[in-house]
């Protein structure tokens, strides 16, 4: 332990409590305005353990304590003196209350008043919320460990002992799924234990694409992560989507609906997105990290970043047999959510221009059109009796879109397509109206089409 250095970092700390507390500066009521939930701080410890390179993160919760142990790089005086950290206002009307490394490991203090780091040479305990002291600890630690005494005087052990309890057994599977290196999150308690294990494999000739498996005791999910590297304030970032993945009733492996999808800065925020799928980015949150300032200028890059990579991820679903009307159902196609929610509105324009300039639509033949060259058909029978060349005579169109997509099977889609898209809806007495004396249409088909054609017309009484 660098003595000296250590020795200064205390008496600077030292001296801004005393100063605090002439200005009648009360952390302890800043504290309880940031985070609704007193158990948040868990996912603050998980985010520091990410920064420095964690593996795996351990929960060990008791009566009286929490300790958390993780494989990271061992803490440092530059580490000691982020955790400690005095970037705080004392304006409380001042959104950037804590500093960015006070706002992660400062909400520990919702449930102690005193939290102890033992790793690598260093063996302390935080008091008055910054000032560390030296502690005598013969424990044989491996990496680090952070011990949690509960002993708010605010909080009983028992209250806190349970908040904590009921967040640990709801971390929920999505909290390792953007994680660039937690890999392993275990828990137990006095009665109880789970574990939450992610594998992740890179897909073969994709760039930023892989398939993120997340495993609990009794459930497992796998997604299709894809991310795209940005650069914001000079720094090396990046904006990822994740798609869930399941089965259908046949065994075939598709993209299924991810429901009540919330925005994910690292750990999602309560900040719902109304996708069905997940999106992840580095945003500016308020300091709980509840929730995002849809206004901030940086977030508002981040967004059209996002938007990019979710029309642009569209080439990679469909490259690896996912692009199907099943897919196309999950879009953000809803119209009343694209007038409301900023997010959902800009991702909403990106994937319209996609489809409109590439072929992303499947068709009733199984290839894929743009929407410019896209029919749809109301009733499969009229893909049956019109080939391409007979709509590119009638319609000056290339393909039927795929017949799943009906206004009885996929309202919402075929109002997208139709309405936004501009995708004309062709049923057979529309085709039969198009064929005029001066086409010259009949003229090009066989006795056999003809009869054909005119036992459909039978059918339809209004062209009686």
């Amino acid at each position: 332990m660098a003595n000296k250095e250590f020795e200064e970092l205390v008496e600077k700390r030292k001296d801004w409590v005393k100063s605090s507390k002439e200005n009648k500066f009360n952390f302890d009521s800043i504290l309880a305005g940031l985070y609704n939930d007193p158990s948040h701080f868990i996912y603050e410890i998980l985010q520091n353990a990410e920064d420095v390179g964690a593996k795996e993160v351990r929960f060990e919760l008791f009566e009286d304590k929490l300790d958390v142990y993780h494989d990271g790089k061992d803490f440092d005086l530059k580490d000691i003196e982020g955790v400690t950290g005095i970037g705080i206002s004392t304006k409380k009307k001042d959104l950037n209350l804590i500093g960015k490394f006070g706002v992660g490991f400062k909400s520990v203090f919702a449930v102690t008043e005193t939290p102890s780091i033992f790793s690598g040479e260093y063996r302390i305990k935080i008091e008055d919320f910054v000032i560390p002291s030296v502690v005598s600890n013969s424990e044989q630690v491996d990496r680090t460990l952070i011990r949690l005494p509960f002993n708010r005087k605010s909080r009983f052990s028992k209250e806190v002992f349970t908040l904590i309890a009921n967040k640990l057994e709801n971390i929920g599977l999505k909290t390792l799924l953007f994680l660039k290196n937690i890999e392993e999150i275990k828990w137990q308690t006095l009665s109880s234990n789970g574990h939450y294990l992610k594998s992740s494999d890179s897909l073969k000739n994709i760039p930023n694409t892989k398939k993120v498996t997340i495993i609990s005791s009794n459930i497992t999910e796998k997604y299709i992560v894809i991310e795209r590297p940005i650069k914001i304030e000079d720094k090396e970032l990046k904006v990822e989507v994740a798609y869930k993945l399941s089965k259908d009733s046949n065994g075939k492996e598709i993209i299924v609906q991810e429901p009540d999808s919330k925005l994910v800065v690292f750990f999602p925020t309560e900040k719902i997105t109304f996708l069905d799928f997940i999106i992840q980015g580095p945003y500016k949150t308020t300091p709980n990290r509840e929730n995002i300032p849809l206004g901030d200028e940086q977030n508002k890059k981040i967004i059209e970043e996002t938007g990019n990579l979710v029309a642009d991820s569209f080439s990679v679903i469909k490259g690896l047999g996912y692009l199907d009307t099943n897919f196309l159902n999950l879009l953000p196609i809803n119209p009343k959510h694209k007038e409301n929610e900023p997010i959902y509105s800009v991702i909403h324009e990106k994937v319209k221009g996609k489809f409109i300039s590439d072929e992303l639509l499947p068709t009733s033949d199984g290839k894929y059109t743009n929407a410019a060259d896209a029919l749809l058909a109301r009733g499969k029978e009229l893909t049956e009796f019109l080939d391409k060349d007979d709509i590119q005579k009638l319609f000056s169109k290339q393909n039927w879109l795929n017949t799943n997509i009906t206004y009885d099977k996929t309202r919402e889609l075929r109002d997208y397509l139709i309405d936004e898209l501009k995708v004309i809806e062709i049923d057979f007495e529309g085709f039969a109206r198009k064929i005029t004396a001066g086409s010259g249409f009949l003229q090009t088909k066989s006795d056999k089409w003809i009869i054909d054609f005119y036992g459909r017309l039978l059918e339809q009484q209004s062209l009686w």
